[in-house]
């Protein structure tokens, strides 16, 4: 049986930020509430001189429009803070030139260049994108990139070693190759170390054990690398880039085709939301684990065609959480993985300082509830929220799964 998931049928932008927000003191809340939006933003960064520039690639994952052939403009704008009556510093609006023969179908890539001065806590970068829908009719999209004063330190970016193209996102697979593009004085080495994979996917929203004390793990290689030479990454880990500095920047290494899942094994580690150690035993010591998988979703949709309809949205949601949430371990692995994964797509998102808040509002199959996740330091990615985990989730929680177990599929 070959499965059909990857459906791309939904996305959220939750925006982290360039490297992340800090300098949250100095800044009076300031609730920005947004629909989940159909239009995906990636972005990368890097110094050079005395300007911070900026490249950003947008896609619709749901694959309803060519935001290359819709988009007629963009505008942007930075201002002292996140809020749109925040004063604007620096602010411009550009109309889209030709398509290129160059450009990729479906996907929309922008660079701007910002001086020094601007990039500094407590400033924003503010950009809408404008889309010409039928008839006429234009539909903007707002983006907010937090500014900081370390970002003028990363004097490198990592670029597909085939294409040349920017690496937006913060994971990799052991087929990749990378090159270091180095925009510093001279021909300076880039140091780079290798860490193992040893993080364990988030417990349950309800648990209230004291979360475990911060570890130092320690690099089990390093090497340099120059401008020229093609980085191979082999084995898998977390991978950091110019350690011990405020510009480093790290990059997660997973073998198959990851975020895809393509793989018997790969199948069974996502599970564990949804079923008991003793049947995650089982399926791990099962001499056929895809059969194992399969016959699991047979045994809960009760027949092959809702079992089918159960293995594709449920891991389809997993690639989505790894798209999204990828951190120092896989998507579906965090807390927002975790919580997507049985909660599905939120109802609404909105961001305050450091949280962001996810709504499911109430439904035929579910009640009302929210999650609030904080953002979290961390060495490897700015891209890591922790759950505010809560007892009064239990009941949600338990009643979300037995729906999964009893072969619901419109959660």
């Amino acid at each position: 049986m070959r499965y059909l998931y990857l459906l791309l049928c939904l996305v959220m932008c939750v925006l982290s930020g360039c490297g992340g927000y800090r300098g949250t003191n100095r800044l009076e809340p300031v609730r920005v509430q947004q629909e989940v939006p159909d239009i995906s933003m990636e972005h990368s960064y890097y110094a050079k001189n005395d300007s911070l520039f900026l490249l950003f690639k947008f896609e619709d994952v749901q694959q309803v429009l060519d935001i290359l052939q819709s988009t007629s403009s963009y505008e942007y704008a930075v201002r002292a803070g996140l809020s749109e009556r925040d004063a604007a510093l620096l602010q411009d609006s550009i109309d889209m030139p030709d398509r290129k023969i160059t450009d990729v179908e479906g996907q929309l890539h922008l660079q701007m260049g910002l001086p020094a001065r601007v990039v500094q806590e407590p400033n924003v970068l503010h950009l809408q994108v404008w889309q010409v829908l039928s008839g006429q009719e234009r539909m903007g999209v707002r983006f907010k990139v937090p500014l900081r004063q370390e970002m003028m330190q990363k004097d490198f970016r990592l670029v597909h070693a085939k294409s040349g193209k920017p690496l937006f996102q913060n994971f990799i697979t052991t087929s990749d190759k990378l090159l270091a593009r180095q925009y510093g004085n001279g021909d300076s080495l880039l140091r780079v170390e290798r860490f193992e994979l040893d993080f364990r996917p988030a417990p349950p929203p309800m648990s209230m054990q004291k979360p475990p004390v911060p570890r130092t793990i320690s690099a089990v290689s390093s090497r340099t690398v120059g401008p020229s030479d093609t980085l191979r990454f082999t084995e898998e880990g977390l991978y950091l880039f110019k350690p011990g500095s405020a510009s480093s920047q790290g990059v997660l290494a997973l073998s198959g085709n990851y975020p895809q899942i393509t793989k018997a094994e790969e199948l069974i580690p996502p599970l564990i939301y949804l079923t008991t150690s003793q049947e995650r035993e089982a399926l791990l010591q099962a001499d056929d684990p895809k059969a194992a998988v399969d016959n699991f979703w047979l045994q809960v949709g009760g027949s092959e065609r809702r079992g089918r309809e159960l293995i594709r949205t449920y891991y389809s949601r997993v690639e989505m959480a790894n798209k999204l949430f990828t951190a120092h371990k896989a998507g579906w692995a965090t807390d927002r993985g975790m919580i997507y994964l049985i909660y599905g797509r939120p109802s609404s998102v909105s961001e305050v300082g450091p949280n962001i808040t996810w709504v499911y509002r109430e439904s035929e199959t579910a009640p009302y509830i929210k999650f609030v996740f904080t953002k979290k330091e961390n060495n490897f990615t700015e891209n890591y929220y922790e759950l505010i985990r809560r007892r009064e989730y239990e009941d949600s929680w338990y009643s979300t799964v037995a729906k999964w177990r009893a072969g619901k599929t419109n959660l």
